[in-house]
């Protein structure tokens, strides 16, 4: 097998098991998700989203090419500053979104973890962040899982900016986190021009270092369990959170 058909091996195990295969996303995206179904989303997504920079660093830093390593660098600097799109942040838009339905950003950092939130960023952290382990497997299991997603759309093409934007009538600054994550507007097919540009450097890099039946294996066992961790924590997000008898959320804050 080529490296090239591995990375597409590995993109066709992401697609098996997209987000949108999740009951969790399905109920977002068809408009029917709760105020406490949101807020418990954010709360429980917000630590993974925090590690994100740190994860994408413990893995770009090691590639011995320079410019793989000035395409992790530009996507840690947009991340952490939105420099580069004239936006901010990327996890504090992603707070405004929190705070848009209900979440006080202050509290994020001390609130609550499920055990499945636990166990999925302690394996990302391992795959990306222990110079034990190779770095392939974790831009295979967690860069690859978050940049490389299907377009995360609903069955009328409708994506999460969209839904959250026309549904659940959030203002601009409350959707601002899905212009450039969790895909975009139908017109890009609901992948958004970072996703895209991000995507790349990883097939390059996993194309080049993931370069033995070993370090294959590897990678490819670690995006399985990867996949596995994160349908647990979506799974329990949604059976914690949801009862359907409660009102579906619509925002009638301030704009």
């Amino acid at each position: 097998m080529s490296n090239s058909a591995f990375v597409d091996e590995l993109e066709g195990i992401i697609a098996e098991r997209k987000k949108m295969t999740s009951t969790l996303y399905q109920t977002i995206l068809e408009g029917k998700a709760t105020e406490r179904l949101l807020q418990t989303f954010v709360i429980q997504r917000w630590p993974i989203k925090s590690w994100w920079t740190r994860n994408l660093m413990g893995v770009g830093m090691r590639a011995d090419d320079l410019d793989l390593r000035r395409s992790f660098i530009e996507n840690a600097y947009e991340e952490e500053t939105g420099g580069l799109t004239r936006s901010k942040r990327h996890v504090e838009t992603f707070e405004d979104f929190g705070r848009a339905v209900g979440v006080d950003p202050a509290s994020l950092p001390d609130a609550e973890r499920f055990p499945e939130t636990v166990a999925l960023i302690e394996h990302n952290k391992n795959a990306c962040n222990n110079t034990n382990v190779h770095f392939t497997v974790g831009a295979a299991s967690v860069l690859l899982l978050m940049e490389g997603q299907p377009p995360i759309t609903n069955n009328a093409g409708h994506s999460m900016m969209a839904v959250m934007r026309d549904v659940y009538k959030l203002p601009r600054w409350g959707y601002e986190f899905f212009v450039h994550h969790a895909s975009s507007d139908s017109d890009q097919d609901g992948v958004s021009e970072l996703e895209d540009e991000h995507t790349e450097p990883l097939r390059e890099l996993l194309i080049r270092y993931c370069d033995t039946p070993q370090r294959r294996e590897d990678a490819k066992e670690s995006l399985r369990q990867a996949i596995e961790l994160r349908h647990q924590h979506f799974d329990a997000i949604l059976n914690r959170a949801y009862d359907p008898s409660e009102p579906v959320f619509v925002y009638s804050g301030d704009e």
